[in-house]
């Protein structure tokens, strides 16, 4: 479950009182999202999606040399079918 995730990650990482304060709120929704994929209650879309285009608003800066090399992955059914040059 999402608790039991947090709960290990709180024990392996910080004590349980610091936990809190240093998860970022995206951190923690994603591991909720993925316990509930996990257990079944969250679904996954099964209708078909189409991807038309890509806009990337900026590219950041995130190595030392301030360059920025993003890439594409596409999966279907789970599988990778697609991946950009880096």
């Amino acid at each position: 479950s999402a608790d039991q995730a947090l709960d290990r990650f709180a024990m392996k990482k910080f004590f349980d009182d610091k936990v809190s304060a240093l998860m970022q709120p995206s951190q923690r929704r994603y591991v909720e999202f993925l316990s509930g994929l996990l257990s079944g209650s969250v679904k996954m879309n099964a209708t078909p999606l189409f991807l038309h285009y890509v806009i990337l608003h900026g590219i950041p800066s995130l190595d030392a040399g301030g360059a920025c090399r993003p890439f594409l992955k596409l999966y279907q059914a789970m599988q990778p079918i697609y991946t950009s040059g880096i």
